[in-house]
C-alpha cells in the first residue's frame, strides 16, 4: 500500500502528573454503609498539599466542600460518601489519564531520533486569567460610558440581514443560560433603520466610538446627541457592535490585551473624562499581571507555596470580578492552568512510520471516501442551482435565500436525514465480525487485501485524503529497549477532524523552533492557495481557555469578535465556487483559493459558530472523512473485537452497557454479582476503559473502588446514554515510560491536491420566478421509461407549434435527478424561452393543458412551474450565455432525432450517442483534430474491455453518414457550436465547457447513468483515436458530412 502521509513535527506527548503514592481506598467499597470511614480517608488525602491544589483548580467547589467536611464533626454518610466518590473520580483520572486538565496532566514536545529514550526534564506551571472571568470584567469595564468612548468598534460578521432586520446570534451565550451543546442558537435582531444601515456601513473595518458618534451626528442632525449614544450603547450590548476590549482568541494572554487596549484608553482620554473607576481597576490588573509572570518564571516545585501564590492572586481577582454564581473564592474559578511535563522523550521512526501508516488506513477504509452525505449533497445542490465555476459570495450562499448551510448544521433548513443505505462494506464487515464470533476470536486482523475489500472506492475513483490531519495514540511496550526492536503496539486513541487540531491550544508552551514547524504543518500544500487561521469566540466563555491560540499562520480571519489591526481578511472578501470534484473558498479579488484552520479541536457541531465550522469543512469537504475506525451498519453490536492494522490497535475491543441489572440502582452485593455475570457472558476483561462521549476513565473491575466508580456512573446516566467499556491492552503496556501517555502527530499528505480550482469570475444570475420569468421551467413528474417518448412525441409537437406561432423563441429539454439520493423521482425538464413580457401566463396554460392530457394517456404523473436558474459561471455571460441556450436547443433536436432514429435503423441507441459526442468534441473546437485530442484529454473512466459490437456501431457511424435527420441535426448544433466557441472564447478558454456539452448532451440522448455515460465517453475516445490515425496531418477545420440521401446506418 503506497505512504500518502508522512509525519511532521512537532509530536507531542500529553501524559499524567499523577505523584508517587497516590492514596485510592483500593480493596473496599465506598458506597454502602458498611464501606470504609470516608472521612479519615478524606482527612488523610486533603492533607497533601499537591492534591488539594490539583482538586481546587478542577472543582473549585468540591474542594470547599472537603474542606468544610474535614474541619467540622457531625456530617452525615450520605454527604460523606458524596465527597468521596468525587474525590476518588477525580484522583483516578489524574493517575490515569492524561487529558490536559489544570494540574492532572502536561504536555511536552517529542523527539525523533534513533531509539527511544526516556528522562526526567523540568515541569513548568503556566498560569493566567481564566476566560470566563475575564469576560466577565470586560463586560462591566465596557459598560463603563468613559471607557466605552476610548475604544473601537466592529460590525459582528456573525450578523445577516433578514426581513429587514439585522440578526446576530447571542455568542458567546451569557451565563446562567442552557449549556448544553445541542441547546438551540438564540438570535437577537435589530430593525434596519436607516440609523442601523449608517452604523453598520461605517463599522465594516473597526472605527472609534467617539469617531462613529460624530459620523452618525452628521449623517442625522436633526437626531439629539443623547439617541445617538443610546442607540450605539444598546447595539454594543445586544453585540451587534463589538468592541477591541474583548480579547480575540489569538491573543492567549486575555488579561495582557485587556491592560493594553485599558492603557491606551486613558492615554487618549479627554481631560474632563472621570476614569478614576477604570484607573483603580487597571493598577490592580496590572499587580495581578504582575504576580502572574512571577508565578509562571517561578522555578520552584514546592506545591503548598505555589497553591498559596495562586490563592493571593486569586483573593484580588475577586475582588474585581466574581468566578461565577455560587463558586467559592478559590484559584480554580478565576485562574486557567497549563502544565509543560517534566519529561523528555525521544521517538525512534519507526514508531512515527507505523503511525502513517494506520492513517492511510483509517482514511482508506473509512465510510466515506468522498466526503460527508451532507456534503456530497450541497455540493450536488450547489452545481444544479449555479453551476460550476461560479463564484458565490459567501453571505448570499448561506443566506436562506441561497442554499443556506448544510444537512446537520445548527437550523439548517434541511434536516438531518435518518437514514443510512448498507454497502457492500457493511455486508463485508458484518462478515469478518461474525467469523471473529464464531471462533471467539479477539481481534480481527486487516491486512492489505482486507484493506481493498473494505475500500468504498471503486476502480477508477480516487480517494482524496485531507492534507494534514493528526493521530494520537498510545505506545504500548514494555522497555525502551522493546521499542527499538519493533516489539511495540500502537493504539489510536484520537483522530480529531481534519479541519481541527488538538495541537494548536498548546502552541504557546512550545518554544520557537516547534511552534514554527507547528505553523509550516498547516500550510495549503500548493501553490496559489493560502491557508488561513480562524479566530472566533466560544459558544460558551469558559471554552475560552482551550480556543486561545497564538498567531501561527501570517493571515487570520476573525468571526463574532473584533480583529486585530494587522488582520485585512474579511467575510465579504470570500466567495465558493465549485467543479465537478469539490467545492472551493475563493478570495474573490484574487483567485486564491483559502483553505481556514481552526488550530483547536473544539466541538464543531454546537460550541462552534456555524459560521466558522462551514468555513472550514467546505474547502476540503468532498476529501475522504477522516475519523476513528466506523463499524457502520454493526455499531449498534453489543459488542466487537479489536481491529488491528500490522501494529497498530485502530480500535480497542469494545461492550456496550445496556445490561438492565447493570443500570438498575440496587446494593453493592447484587450489583456485582450482576456484573460479574454479565462479564462472563461477554469476555470482558478486568482492565477496561468506561468511555461516555467524548470522557473517558480507566478502570480496574477486581477492585471495589473501580466497580462503585463505574456504578455510580451507570446510576447518574440517562438510559438512552451510550455507555462503553473498552479493552485497555497489556499489563505492561505503559512499562516503557513509568506512566500513561499518548501522543498526537501531525500528518500532512505527501502528494500535493490534484484538484485546482476553476478559473471563476461569474457571479451568479438571478434566478427568475415562476410568473415573471423569461424562461418557463417545467418539470415533467413519472416514470422515466416513458420520457423518451413523451420527448419526441408530445412534447416536441406542442413545442415545435409554439416556436412555429412566435409564443416561444427556442425551447431545449434535460433530465434531473438527485444522484446523492437516488431514491428520489427522476423528472423531465423542459425549457421555453419566452420572446416578451406577459407571455408566461398563457405558456403556463398550455402546459398544464398538455400535462392533463398526457395524464389522461397514463404517461406521466405530474407537472411542476419552478424558477429558471441560468449558469454563467458554467457557461458563460451575455452573449455568450445566450449562444449555449442556442446550443442546449440543437442539442435536444440532435437527441431527439437519435431517439427517433436508433430503433428504425436497428442502431444501438447508445452507439448513436457515443458518435454524436465524438461529433460534438469534434466540432466545439479550432479544428476537429484539436477537438479529438481535447476528448482524448478528458479524465479516462474505469478501464476494461468495451463491447465489440458497440465499438464498432461507434466506429461506423464516426466514419459513415448516420440516419439523415439525425446528421441534419448534428450539421445544425454544429453551427450552433462553431457560434458558441467564438464568443466564449473572448471570455475565457471554451474547452473548460466540453465536458459540461457532453455530459448534458448524453443525459439527453440516453438518461442519467453514470456507468452509461462512462462507457459512452470511451466509446467517443475510441472514435477521437481512429479519426486521429485516419487524419495524421489534419490541423484545418474540414468539411461537414453532407446530408446522406439515405437513412442507413
Amino acid at each position: 500500500m503506497p505512504a500518502s502521509y508522512t509525519p511532521a513535527e512537532p509530536v507531542l506527548v500529553r501524559l499524567s502528573t499523577a505523584p508517587v503514592g497516590l492514596d485510592l481506598p483500593h480493596g473496599v467499597g465506598i458506597l454502602d454503609d458498611a464501606d470504609v470511614d470516608g472521612k479519615t480517608w478524606l482527612a488523610g488525602v486533603w492533607a497533601r498539599p499537591d492534591v488539594c491544589a490539583a482538586v481546587a483548580l478542577a472543582s473549585p467547589a468540591l474542594a470547599d466542600r472537603v474542606e468544610q467536611l474535614v474541619g467540622r464533626e457531625g456530617a452525615g454518610t450520605q454527604e460523606i460518601r458524596r465527597a468521596v466518590l468525587a474525590t476518588c473520580f477525580y484522583l483516578a483520572r489524574w493517575a490515569r489519564r492524561v487529558t490536559p486538565f489544570g494540574l492532572f496532566a502536561g504536555v511536552a514536545s517529542v523527539k525523533v531520533g534513533d531509539r527511544a529514550t526516556v528522562a526526567a526534564g523540568t515541569p513548568r506551571v503556566a498560569v493566567r486569567a481564566d476566560a470566563a472571568w475575564l469576560h466577565s470584567l470586560v463586560a462591566r469595564l465596557e459598560a463603563d460610558p468613559n471607557v466605552r468612548d476610548g475604544l473601537t468598534v466592529v460590525a459582528n460578521s456573525l450578523g445577516v440581514v433578514r426581513d429587514g432586520r439585522f440578526v446576530v446570534p447571542q455568542w458567546p451565550v451569557p451565563v446562567g443560560l442552557n449549556r448544553r451543546a445541542e441547546a438551540p442558537v438564540t438570535e437577537i435582531s435589530v430593525r434596519c433603520s436607516q440609523p442601523l444601515a449608517a452604523t453598520l456601513a461605517a463599522t465594516h473595518l473597526p472605527r472609534r466610538f467617539t469617531d462613529l458618534r460624530a459620523d452618525l451626528q452628521i449623517a442625522f442632525p436633526s437626531a439629539r446627541a443623547a439617541t445617538i449614544r443610546t442607540l450605539l450603547d444598546r447595539l454594543v450590548d445586544q453585540g451587534v457592535l463589538l468592541t477591541n476590549l474583548h480579547p480575540p482568541a489569538s491573543a492567549v494572554d486575555g488579561l495582557a490585551h485587556v491592560i493594553d487596549v485599558l492603557r491606551a484608553v486613558m492615554a487618549s482620554a479627554p481631560a474632563r473624562a472621570d476614569l478614576s473607576a477604570p484607573a483603580q481597576v487597571l493598577a490592580r490588573l496590572e499587580e495581578i499581571a504582575g504576580e502572574l509572570a512571577a508565578a509562571n518564571h517561578d522555578a520552584s516545585t514546592d506545591a503548598e507555596q505555589a497553591t498559596a501564590r495562586r490563592a493571593r492572586i486569586a483573593e484580588v481577582m475577586h475582588a474585581l470580578a466574581p468566578a461565577g454564581v455560587g463558586e467559592p473564592m478559590t484559584a480554580g474559578g478565576v485562574l486557567a492552568v497549563d502544565v509543560r511535563a517534566d519529561m523528555e522523550i525521544t521517538l525512534p521512526a519507526s514508531v512515527l512510520q507505523e503511525a502513517a501508516a494506520a492513517v492511510e488506513t483509517l482514511v482508506r477504509v473509512g465510510t466515506r471516501p468522498f466526503g460527508q452525505m451532507a456534503w456530497l449533497e450541497y455540493h450536488s445542490r450547489f452545481l444544479a442551482r449555479y453551476g460550476p465555476g461560479a463564484l458565490v459570495p459567501v453571505g448570499e450562499l448561506l443566506a436562506d435565500s441561497g442554499l443556506g448551510y448544510p444537512t446537520g448544521f445548527p437550523a439548517a433548513p434541511r434536516a438531518r436525514p435518518v437514514w443510512r443505505m448498507l454497502t457492500e462494506r457493511d455486508a463485508r464487515l458484518l462478515t469478518l465480525l461474525q467469523r471473529a464470533a464464531l471462533e471467539s476470536a479477539a481481534e480481527i486482523e486487516l491486512t492489505d487485501r482486507v484493506v481493498e475489500a473494505l475500500t468504498v472506492a471503486t476502480e477508477g475513483e480516487e480517494i482524496v485524503g485531507p492534507g494534514r490531519v493528526e493521530f494520537g495514540f498510545a505506545l504500548h511496550a514494555a522497555s525502551a529497549k522493546a521499542i527499538d526492536r519493533g516489539r511495540f503496539q500502537l493504539w489510536a486513541t484520537a483522530t480529531p477532524r481534519a479541519q481541527t487540531s488538538m495541537a494548536g491550544r498548546f502552541a504557546y508552551l512550545l518554544d520557537e523552533t516547534d511552534r514554527a514547524s507547528l505553523a509550516a504543518s498547516f500550510g495549503a500544500g500548493r501553490d496559489g492557495a493560502v491557508a488561513v487561521q480562524l479566530s472566533f469566540p466560544p459558544r460558551y466563555t469558559h471554552n475560552g481557555n482551550v480556543t486561545g491560540v497564538p498567531r501561527l499562520l501570517d493571515e487570520v480571519l476573525s468571526l463574532g469578535e473584533h480583529p486585530d489591526p494587522r488582520d485585512t481578511l474579511t467575510l465579504e472578501d470570500l466567495a465558493v465556487t465549485a467543479d465537478a470534484d469539490q467545492l472551493y473558498l475563493m478570495r474573490r479579488a484574487t483567485g486564491e483559493q483559502v483553505l481556514p484552520r481552526i488550530l483547536h479541536a473544539l466541538d464543531l457541531r454546537g460550541r462552534t459558530p456555524r459560521l466558522a465550522r462551514f468555513l472550514a469543512e467546505v474547502g476540503q469537504s468532498r476529501c475522504a472523512f477522516y475519523g476513528p475506525f466506523d463499524f457502520g451498519a454493526a455499531r449498534a453490536l453489543p459488542h466487537t473485537p479489536r481491529i488491528r492494522y500490522r501494529r497498530t490497535v485502530l480500535v480497542p475491543a469494545r461492550w456496550l452497557v445496556t445490561e438492565p441489572s447493570l443500570r438498575r440502582r440496587t446494593t453493592a452485593a447484587v450489583w456485582d454479582e450482576a456484573l460479574a455475570g454479565w462479564r462472563k457472558r461477554w469476555s470482558v476483561p478486568e482492565q477496561v476503559v468506561l468511555c461516555e462521549d467524548d470522557q473517558r476513565l480507566p478502570l480496574d473491575l477486581s477492585q471495589p473502588l473501580d466497580r462503585d466508580l463505574l456504578r455510580a456512573r451507570l446510576n447518574r446516566a440517562d438510559p438512552a446514554t451510550r455507555i462503553e467499556l473498552w479493552e485497555q491492552g497489556a499489563a505492561d503496556r505503559d512499562g516503557w515510560l513509568g506512566r500513561p501517555a499518548e501522543f498526537t502527530v501531525p500528518m500532512v499528505r505527501t502528494v500535493p491536491m490534484s484538484r485546482r480550482p476553476p478559473v471563476a469570475t461569474a457571479a451568479p444570475a438571478p434566478a427568475g420566478q415562476p410568473g415573471d420569468a423569461s424562461v418557463v421551467h417545467a418539470q415533467l413528474h413519472g416514470n422515466p421509461a416513458r420520457f423518451a417518448e413523451i420527448l419526441t412525441g408530445h412534447a416536441t409537437v406542442l413545442l415545435t407549434a409554439l416556436q412555429t406561432t412566435g409564443q416561444i423563441s427556442r425551447w431545449w429539454a434535460g433530465r434531473q435527478l438527485d444522484l446523492i439520493r437516488p431514491e428520489t423521482d427522476q423528472h423531465l425538464d423542459l425549457y421555453l424561452r419566452v420572446p416578451e413580457q406577459g407571455a408566461y401566463g398563457p405558456l403556463a396554460a398550455r402546459l398544464a393543458a398538455f400535462a392533463r392530457d398526457l395524464q389522461a394517456r397514463g404517461m406521466l404523473a405530474g407537472i411542476a412551474l419552478v424558477g429558471y436558474q441560468p449558469q454563467p459561471g458554467r457557461y458563460g455571460t451575455g452573449a455568450a450565455l445566450e449562444a449555449a441556450e442556442a446550443v442546449f436547443a440543437a442539442d435536444t433536436a440532435a437527441a431527439i432525432a437519435q431517439l427517433a432514429g436508433a430503433a428504425p435503423s436497428a442502431v444501438p441507441a447508445q452507439a448513436l450517442a457515443a458518435a454524436s459526442l465524438a461529433r460534438l468534441a469534434f466540432a466545439f473546437a479550432p479544428d476537429p483534430t484539436t477537438g479529438a485530442h481535447r476528448l482524448l484529454a478528458l479524465p479516462h473512466p474505469p478501464t476494461g474491455p468495451l463491447d465489440r459490437a458497440l465499438r464498432d456501431h461507434t466506429l461506423r457511424l464516426t466514419d459513415q453518414p448516420a440516419p439523415a435527420t439525425v446528421a441534419a441535426a448534428w450539421n445544425a448544433r454544429d453551427n450552433a457550436l462553431t457560434r458558441y466557441y467564438r464568443i466564449l472564447a473572448e471570455q475565457r478558454e471554451p474547452a473548460t465547457v466540453l465536458r459540461s456539452l457532453l455530459h448534458d448532451h448524453h443525459v439527453r440522448a440516453v438518461g442519467i447513468d453514470k456507468a452509461l455515460e462512462a462507457t459512452s465517453l470511451r466509446l467517443a475516445q475510441a472514435a477521437a483515436r481512429r479519426y486521429l490515425a485516419l487524419h495524421p496531418a489534419t490541423t484545418a477545420r474540414e468539411p461537414r458530412l453532407p446530408v446522406p440521401a439515405n437513412a442507413g446506418p
